[in-house]
């Protein structure tokens, strides 16, 4: 696994933590904001994070990464065995009929490798390890304070930064020690809007690698409900550079924006999550011609 795609995912997992405030809307307080301090809510919305994690309900989404080498557009599908993508478009344009080539080529070696499946799939679900290690790490890692309300009805803002009697049980966690920034609520829902962070400052991580995070690292990450109740990250927006192993120079500058969710059956295989995405785009592009 490429050693920025490790600390990417781990970066982003930080956006499926919701944070539940009782404020009303236009800045006034309700009772339930009155009687819990900002950080009792916030140790009660990550309770409720850790609960909703074990839901068994499959998506199918569009992603569009930017990045300095330019943008890709893949479908994925999520499945019982892990993750499954399609490319769909680079830098804003359909593939050509040799790039599909090499992309089905690609995915007909996972297909035919039981073993590369396994992996991938054991990949992501310690990804979802480390994100539980994080989320449960939030309550203790940052002091929370009211930062007023949002223009937007039943958003209020809540200003978080570093707590200095945070004692990191581990490498993972050491990375939160040096952020700071803002995390915006929908109270209603109970549900993170939009969480914006920066380094304070250099920060150590290690997530099966050893690293350093340099001063001003940035990431903005936004969800939304986006249907049936379900909330998921719909964008991401991620700078940092650093060094790992003491020597090699990593940099990450990508724009994610996740779009058009869709229920899918709960019970697909690796096999039937790829066959049922190579089917719908291959009839849209017949739909096109």
């Amino acid at each position: 696994m490429p050693i920025d795609g490790l600390f990417r995912r781990t970066i982003l997992a930080l956006g499926f933590v919701p944070l539940a405030l009782a404020l009303s809307a236009a800045g006034q307080t309700s009772e339930t904001a009155i009687s819990l301090s900002a950080n009792d809510l916030v140790r009660r919305a990550v309770d409720n994070e850790l609960a909703s994690s074990n839901s068994k309900l499959r998506y199918t989404y569009r992603v569009r990464k930017q990045t300095p080498n330019g943008s890709s557009v893949k479908q994925v599908a999520d499945t019982n065995d892990g993750q499954v993508s399609y490319l769909l478009m680079m830098n804003d344009q359909p593939l050509t009929e040799e790039q599909r080539r090499i992309e089905d080529e690609k995915n007909q070696k996972i297909l035919n490798n039981p073993e590369e499946q396994r992996k991938r799939l054991k990949d992501q679900r310690e990804d979802e390890r480390r994100a539980n290690t994080l989320v449960k790490a939030l309550p203790d890692a940052f002091i929370y304070e009211f930062d007023g309300a949002d223009p937007e009805p039943h958003v209020v803002n809540l200003r978080f930064r570093p707590n200095p009697t945070f004692n990191a049980p581990d490498r993972e966690t050491q990375v939160l020690k040096g952020m700071a920034g803002h995390m915006y609520i929908d109270t209603q829902a109970n549900r993170m809007k939009r969480l914006d962070g920066t380094l304070v400052d250099d920060v150590n991580f290690g997530w099966g690698i050893f690293g350093k995070l340099h001063k001003g690292g940035h990431f903005e990450i936004r969800e939304s409900d986006v249907g049936d109740g379900h909330w998921d990250v719909t964008y991401s927006n991620l700078d940092f550079t650093g060094k790992v192993l003491l020597f090699k120079k990593l940099k990450i500058k990508e724009t994610s924006e996740i779009s058009d969710f869709r229920r899918i059956p709960e019970n697909l295989s690796y096999s039937q999550g790829f066959e049922l995405l190579r089917k719908e785009n291959q009839q849209k592009v017949s739909a096109k011609r």
